[in-house]
């Protein structure tokens, strides 16, 4: 495979992923340990506030959020020993993929702070995100549960289906506003869809591209003082 085959060879890695992870909602255990197989740390729950306990439960999009909290050739190597295990297609590259907080990882809240389903909620959120059947009132249920917000949420989707789903983060924006003369700024998943069929209808550029490209762009106006820019 050359170089240029390897481009993006990602997309189709996260794709198997994600239509592994529709049937593993009842082995959530099964999932950490993947995790944990890669050397993935800081699976710890709070049963209480400071009161540690092992992890126990997971989401589809914080499985994924995992792989992406590392840099580029750790994260690559996880996602490729992970593809190998569950005997996926192998990734070549990581490129246009936005890296996930280390410090804030979870998109829901510790064991004691978890009041209202809020697992199972992203779980049904995955599922209709698969199925591109989201609607209003779930993106919003969805940015009600602690530890998760709109770019957030928006950079989960892209993990889970790199095709159908646009992050709109610090990259994408000003790319969004000075490219492609498109309003970043949404309020509702119907304002989410309407960027993503302003762009579709401004580029033929798949979102992953366009993810890339922005991240690129803004590298290359970066200040070299790293406090500066983290690109």
């Amino acid at each position: 495979m050359n170089e240029q085959n390897n481009l993006f060879s990602w997309v189709k890695t996260h794709q198997e992923l994600a239509d592994f992870l529709l049937g593993e909602e009842n082995n959530q255990s099964g999932l950490i340990e993947l995790l944990k197989k890669q050397g993935i740390t800081a699976l710890n729950d709070q049963e209480a506030e400071g009161k540690q306990v092992e992890l126990t439960e997971i989401d589809p999009f914080t499985f994924f959020c995992y792989i992406y909290k590392h840099g580029p050739e750790k994260r690559l190597k996880i996602l490729q020993d992970i593809a190998q295990e569950l005997k996926l297609s192998i990734p070549m590259d990581e490129i246009g993929i936005p890296s996930a907080n280390a410090q804030k990882v979870w998109l829901f809240p510790y064991s004691f702070n978890r009041k209202n389903n809020e697992i199972k909620r992203l779980w049904n959120f995955f599922r209709s995100a698969i199925n591109n059947t989201i609607t209003d009132e779930q993106f919003d249920d969805i940015l009600n549960i602690k530890n998760t917000g709109k770019v957030k949420l928006t950079e989960a989707l892209f993990y889970v289906d790199p095709i159908h789903y646009l992050p709109i983060n610090g990259p994408i924006k000003p790319y969004l506003k000075e490219v492609l003369s498109i309003d970043p700024e949404f309020n509702s998943y119907e304002d989410y869809k309407n960027i993503l069929s302003q762009v579709k209808a401004k580029t033929d550029q798949a979102f992953y591209e366009i993810s890339y490209e922005a991240w690129l762009d803004k590298s290359k106006n970066c200040n070299y003082w790293i406090f500066q820019c983290n690109p």
